[in-house]
């Protein structure tokens, strides 16, 4: 075997156990308007009803929210906050994930193109829920309800953090 057969041979070798660590999908960094389809603006709340009777919500969530598709199966992080969907647990396993701080808590929740819907395997400790977090999992474009609102992305098994 002559120098150039052998170095040949190793670097061959080096770029198969390696290729798993080359292949690594990084996650994409993504910004909350980028949930939204180019050019699509939601709409404003109607509070009307709730001046003509003060016991009709003030508000409704806008339900027509559209996707980005191209988003789907995408992995991803983003920066947000939590919204319970269960209380009295040492640790949150599902929740809603929104841009600013009390979405969803108050009226009226984003719309559902603003709202993902997590599930962890780990839960978020409880002490930490009102604190800013990023999330980093595969995002799908999957409609569900809760009590709270309509979320229209998912993302199941994410891994989150503490942002400082």
């Amino acid at each position: 075997m002559n120098l150039r057969h052998a170095v040949s041979l190793m670097a061959t070798t080096l770029l198969v156990l390696l290729s798993p660590l080359l292949a690594a999908e990084e996650p994409r960094e993504l910004e909350w308007q980028e949930l939204m389809p180019l050019g699509w603006k939601p709409k404003m709340p109607d509070f009307s009803s709730f001046f003509h009777d003060p016991t009709t919500p003030a508000a409704v969530q806008d339900e027509d929210a559209p996707v980005v598709d191209a988003l789907d199966d995408k992995l991803v992080s983003i920066k947000g906050w939590l919204v319970p969907l269960e209380w009295g647990m040492d640790a949150l396993k599902e929740f809603l994930f929104v841009p600013w701080f009390g979405a969803c808590l108050h009226v009226p929740p984003p719309p559902p193109n603003q709202i993902i819907r997590v599930t962890l395997e780990k839960g978020v400790p409880e002490r930490e829920m009102f604190e800013a977090q990023q999330i980093t999992g595969r995002l799908r474009t999957e409609r569900s309800e809760s009590e709270l609102a309509i979320a229209a992305y998912r993302m199941e098994g994410a891994l989150t953090r503490r942002l400082d």
